[in-house]
């Protein structure tokens, strides 16, 4: 898994994928609130903030662009603010929006508003009932326009208009046309079961309505399980991945089940948009060539991603290659560090960093990084390697290798992350910095602001830089010192 996510973030060209589905503008109005209200039993919330978010297809287009897919959006909308501010948000995702904004229809909103991070009331506008016979004609037309010009389609389909029975039709007829990858995420998914989908996503709500199931928290799983042949024979899909919330997801091959994926424990979860999240990680996988289980593997860590975010969020090619990292010790690149670093941001945690030789680790040096860690949640070390050393201290050091000073600091609980890094042009850590924009920059006492050329910089990028002073008596070189004059003491 760890190289299809590799090939995701640095794919060799940029895979086309078309989503055509009802679109969303999620609105969150974000407060505080200190006391109710005296008409009623209601809290009093004092808005700071409005953030916008595409919601359904829009959602699942900033999914596939932030995973590296060259994207574009057909839906419907109504000519009014809520349509320009999706405009703007698929800009920024550098989508290409493809928006029909019939007269008398307004685009459909669902307004959050949050008392820290409680959710007090949500409200819905706009136009739900399905479009009319000439909207239809232009979304045909449109489609017959396009739709042979991409590698895979994704359909997503609230009931909120736009798919109508005579437009699924019509992608009938261009799906054994130009035989893209077709995913479907819909509500009612027997409608496109003449389009053969590869890939469809119900959650196990859905499949219970569609199957006519009755599931209780003590025999969803085995019913579902048992379920391949009448889910296959419904939706005509090779691949169904039935999402379960907190249990993970059930995946199908046609009418056979072929595993249960677990999903990770997130605490807190904002679970706006994550089917969103996982269908498009999915397709996205199966497009650089993943099987159904490794394309799962892949969906779940994404969703569980995007519900680790406040708001409606999406995951990138970037979350994935730092989900991936979390667990190594071992960095090798900047593009992973810095990935990492956002993830860590984006969770709230506090970034430390520090660098050095650690050429022979001793009290000194974990007596420094122990206190390092205590800074904050999260401490990363940048190593020089061995070449960097040698221009730095002369050709006797390092005492150990890079490979063994390594190893050795990754015995260390206080250190989350290690880094090599050092070359020719550049012995000092400022790349690193750079990636990564730690909130905590750590050196040794022996150094003052003045000797750091990477002070300015950690402030430039709103990090603060911290001193700790050093355990006296202790160093590298105090110790080679005394090796050495024992060996001349005691001659062999």
């Amino acid at each position: 898994m760890d190289l299809l996510i590799k090939q995701m973030c640095t794919p060799e060209k940029k895979l086309s994928v078309l989503v055509i589905g009802d679109l969303l503008l999620d609105i969150y109005m974000k407060g505080e609130s200190h006391r109710l209200c005296p008409e009623a039993t209601a809290p009093v919330i004092e808005v700071r903030s409005r953030e916008y978010a595409a919601g359904g297809a829009g959602n699942t287009a900033i999914n596939l662009a932030g995973l590296g897919m060259k994207v574009t959006c057909l839906g419907i909308t109504g000519n009014d603010p809520a349509a320009r501010q999706l405009k703007q948000l698929f800009n920024r995702h550098h989508i290409t929006a493809c928006f029909l904004s019939p007269q008398n229809r307004r685009t459909i909103c669902k307004t959050r508003l949050m008392s820290g991070p409680q959710l007090i009331a949500r409200y819905d506008t706009g136009t739900e009932t399905a479009i009319s016979p000439d909207t239809e004609d232009e979304v045909i037309q449109q489609l017959e326009r396009i739709y042979g010009n991409f590698d895979a389609v994704v359909l997503a389909d609230y009931q909120k208009g736009l798919l109508t029975p005579r437009v699924i039709n019509a992608l009938e007829r261009l799906q054994s046309r130009y035989r893209p990858f077709l995913a479907v995420d819909a509500k009612d998914l027997t409608a496109y079961r003449e389009l053969q989908p590869a890939l469809v996503k119900p959650n196990s709500e859905e499949i219970a309505r569609l199957l006519k199931l009755k599931l209780n928290s003590s025999n969803r799983l085995e019913t579902l399980q048992q379920a391949g042949g009448k889910i296959f024979k419904a939706t005509g899909a090779r691949i169904t991945a039935v999402t379960l919330d907190e249990a993970g997801a059930l995946i199908f091959e046609e009418d056979r089940l072929l595993l249960h994926t677990p999903a990770k424990k997130v605490l807190y979860p904002q679970v706006s948009g994550a089917g969103d999240s996982y269908i498009s990680a999915f397709t996205a996988a199966c497009l650089h060539g993943a099987g159904p289980a490794e394309a799962a593997a892949v969906a779940g860590m994404a969703a569980g991603i995007a519900i680790s975010k406040s708001s409606t969020a999406c995951c990138t090619s970037s979350d994935l290659l730092a989900a991936v990292a979390l667990d190594s010790k071992v960095l090798t690149d900047t593009v992973t560090l810095e990935a990492l670093g956002n993830l860590y941001r984006s969770n709230g945690r506090k970034v430390v960093f520090t660098n050095g030789c650690f050429d022979i680790l001793h009290s000194g040096h974990v007596n420094y990084l122990c206190r390092a860690r205590e800074l904050g949640d999260v401490l990363i070390v940048g190593i020089n390697t061995d070449d960097s050393i040698r221009r730095l201290k002369g050709s006797d050091r390092p005492v150990n290798t890079l490979a063994e000073r390594m190893q050795v600091l990754s015995g260390l609980g206080a250190v989350t992350h290690i880094i090599p890094f050092g070359d020719v042009a550049d012995d000092t850590p400022a790349p690193l910095i750079t990636a990564l924009r730690p909130q905590v920059f750590v050196k040794g006492g022996d150094y003052s602001l003045e000797d750091l050329p990477e002070a300015r910089l950690v402030e430039e990028l709103q990090g603060e830089v911290v001193l700790l002073p050093l355990v006296k008596g202790r160093s590298t070189t105090a110790i080679i010192r005394k090796i050495s004059a024992w060996q001349l003491s005691h001659p062999a």
